[in-house]
């Protein structure tokens, strides 16, 4: 059987960290979709077409480029990184750091669907549970699961909270 090094089959792609976009737009009047792929925080994100690899792009110095792959032009990288910049998960830990920052000393983006939340030194966790849980609904404008685990500063008590 022949193997396509430049082909990925999206149901052998496994990964807690991976995140899968569908972007859709218009080429030559056809609507046409690329599968955007990132297999973990900080990693650039492989563009793919019918399962085929066209290239990868990352945000470098606030500017989005091709770090691979010809067959991509400025334009749809450039559109590309819009639509991306513009999903509500890339959002969403700066507006909990923000809503919560005398609470919260650090906010990690597992996956779309998955953050860890790490409260501060000194603050009354019990507390923050029941106002954390009663809100952050209100923060996950998406209609999409999402699974916050919270734990104390010390790592020695944790709550987890799950927002469909």
């Amino acid at each position: 059987m022949e193997q396509n090094a430049k082909g990925f089959n999206a149901d052998l792609i496994a990964g807690s960290n991976m995140v899968m976009l569908d972007y859709h737009f218009v080429d030559s009047g056809q609507i046409r979709v690329y599968q955007l792929v990132r297999f973990a925080p900080g990693e650039g994100w492989n563009v793919l077409s019918n399962g085929f690899l066209l290239g990868s792009i990352k945000k470098i110095d606030e500017q989005w480029t091709a770090v691979n792959g010809e067959e991509l032009s400025v334009e749809r990288v450039l559109n590309i990184g819009i639509f991306i910049d513009q999903q509500h998960f890339n959002r969403l830990p700066e507006k909990i750091r923000q809503k919560w920052e005398d609470f919260i000393e650090q906010v990690i983006m597992q996956t779309d669907s998955e953050y860890i939340i790490v409260t501060r030194a000194g603050i009354n966790f019990t507390a923050f549970k029941r106002f954390f849980t009663e809100y952050i609904g209100n923060l996950v404008e998406d209609d999409w699961a999402v699974e916050f685990k919270v734990y104390n500063a010390d790592f020695d008590d944790d709550f987890v909270v799950r927002v469909f």
